[in-house]
C-alpha cells in the first residue's frame, strides 16, 4: 500500500453515509462488516448517521470507517472505556478505515474523519485506534504513518477487542518538548514508555524501518 509515498490527486467527499448507501457499504465489506464493528451493529451505526464513507468521484465506494460513540456497549468503544480512555462515557472512537485496493488518500480522509468527529462531538475527546500486527510489520507501519501524518498522536498499546490496539488521540502534545528516544513499532518497550507519560507525534525513517519519535507529553 505505502500510502506515505501517496502522490495521485483524486477527487474525495468525505460524508456521513446514509441507509441509502446501505448496498455500497456491503459491497465494500464483501458482505461483512466494517474492522472492530460486528455485523449486526452495522445497520444501526449507518442508521445513526455514524459511518463516514468517500466514494471518491466514483459510483463506488472507496472508504468507510465508523466513528462510534463512546457509551456504545459494541465492542471497541466498551474495550477502550475499561482501558482507561474516556471511561465516562464522553466522546468517540474512529474505528479503522476499510480501503479499496487502489484508494490513495487515506491521510485525507482521516483529517476530514477528525474534523467532522470534532465538530460532532465538540469539547469531548476523540480518539482512534489501530491493531498491531507483527505479523505484517510493514502495512501497520504504513498505516501508522498516515495516522500520525494526519495530525493523531499516539499515547498507548494495549490489548483490547482481541487484538494488541495502538491507541491515538486526536489532540495533539500539548507541549512540543525535545524527542527523548526513537522505538520501533514493535519493541516491546514501546507501550511502557508510552505509559510514562510520553506520547508520539511524528515520526521517521532509518534502516530498521519506522521509528516513531516520543516526546514528553507532561
Amino acid at each position: 500500500m505505502l500510502q506515505t509515498l501517496e502522490r495521485t490527486a483524486t477527487t474525495w467527499n468525505i460524508q456521513p453515509l446514509l441507509p441509502v448507501h446501505r448496498e455500497a457499504l456491503r459491497l465494500l465489506c464483501d458482505g461483512g462488516s466494517l474492522p472492530l464493528l460486528p455485523l449486526d451493529a452495522l445497520r444501526p451505526a449507518l442508521e445513526a448517521g455514524r459511518i463516514l464513507g468517500d466514494f471518491a468521484g466514483t459510483a463506488a465506494l472507496q472508504a468507510a470507517a465508523a466513528l462510534l460513540p463512546l457509551y456504545d456497549e459494541s465492542v471497541l468503544p466498551a474495550s477502550l472505556r475499561a482501558a482507561g480512555y474516556g471511561a465516562d462515557g464522553q466522546g468517540a472512537v474512529l474505528t479503522p478505515p476499510l480501503l479499496r485496493e487502489h484508494y490513495t488518500q487515506l491521510r485525507q480522509f482521516l483529517r476530514t474523519a477528525l474534523r467532522m468527529a470534532n465538530t460532532r462531538y465538540a469539547s469531548y475527546h476523540v480518539w482512534a485506534v489501530q491493531p498491531l500486527d507483527p505479523d505484517h510489520l510493514p502495512l501497520c507501519e504504513d498505516l501508522c504513518a498516515q495516522y500520525l501524518s494526519a495530525g493523531l498522536t499516539l499515547r498507548g498499546v494495549r490489548p483490547m477487542a482481541g487484538a494488541n490496539m495502538l491507541i491515538f488521540s486526536a489532540r495533539g502534545l500539548p507541549h512540543w518538548r525535545e524527542p527523548y528516544r526513537r522505538l520501533h513499532l514493535n519493541d516491546p518497550a514501546l507501550p511502557r514508555v508510552l505509559e510514562r507519560g510520553y506520547a508520539v507525534g511524528d515520526f521517521g525513517w532509518g534502516s530498521g524501518g519506522m521509528e516513531l519519535i516520543l516526546r514528553s507529553c507532561e
